[in-house]
């Protein structure tokens, strides 16, 4: 079993993605408030069942680090879902808001292997996508803040958002206000939606994902400007960051 449940309190000392001491500058990931995963304007969480007992904000930020660390390090599915499952499901909202704020100042590479990882908890922990929702629409309340300091920030929330199955259909509501927000030239939401889209293509290939677009009835205009969707702007945007293929109704 990982040290993360073994040990809370020890550090994985070969850690080589660049981590965060708030005693320095530098990206500062924030802590999640006790409160944060209880609004009543989120999507409502899964019913829970188990008798686990409701962890700590603090011990679940230690166990998340812990996962991750060991994970990026030892590449070894079983163990991260084993680990994760330890959360007992009461916690699982809050754990997934945690792996997914560790991601944020980690390298491309680990966040790549981490998504490999939360793609297992549907089937493997029983995450459903209720639960995958409200966590991430709880996360997506910080990322524009998160993102001043860290470049990679919507682009790996893109790719958890893929990794934890958030279906088509339910992009905007994961997004929430930032998906609402279309004022700027360049939404916010653009990248977030244009990394899930790619992560989805590296999961289940280019043809499946232009399947499910279609069949979804998905509408990416939705996330863009209103003065930027039009046929041309669009196919522009969308060549521009080579996802025109899964829209040939702007090819």
């Amino acid at each position: 079993m990982f040290d993360a449940l073994m040990n809370d309190e020890e550090e994985s000392a070969n850690h080589a993605s660049p981590r965060v001491d708030p005693s320095r500058g530098g990206p500062k990931v924030p802590v999640m408030p006790e409160s944060a995963m209880s609004s009543s304007n989120k999507p409502a969480p899964a019913e829970k069942t188990d008798d686990a007992k409701q962890l700590d904000t603090a011990t679940i930020q230690r166990k998340a680090k812990g996962m991750v660390d060991e994970y990026v390090q030892l590449k070894i599915d079983s163990e991260f879902v084993e680990c994760f499952k330890e959360l007992g499901e009461v916690n699982y909202n809050a754990g997934i808001f945690e792996i997914v704020n560790n991601l944020m100042d980690r390298r491309v590479e680990h966040v790549e292997q981490v998504a490999k990882g939360l793609a297992l908890l549907k089937d493997g922990a029983g995450v459903s996508v209720d639960i995958a929702v409200a966590a991430l629409n709880e996360y997506v309340e910080l990322l524009e803040d998160i993102a001043l300091d860290t470049p990679g920030a919507f682009r790996f929330y893109g790719m958890a958002m893929a990794a934890l199955h958030v279906p088509l259909g339910r992009v905007a509501e994961t997004l929430g206000e930032l998906a609402a927000d279309v004022s700027s030239v360049q939404p916010s939401a653009v990248p977030v939606v244009y990394a899930y889209l790619r992560h989805l293509v590296r999961m289940h290939g280019e043809e499946q994902t232009r399947k499910d677009i279609e069949e979804a009835q998905f509408d990416i205009t939705q996330f863009f400007n209103k003065d930027k969707r039009s046929d041309a702007e669009v196919r522009r945007a969308l060549n521009l960051d080579d996802l025109l293929p899964l829209f040939p109704k702007y090819a």
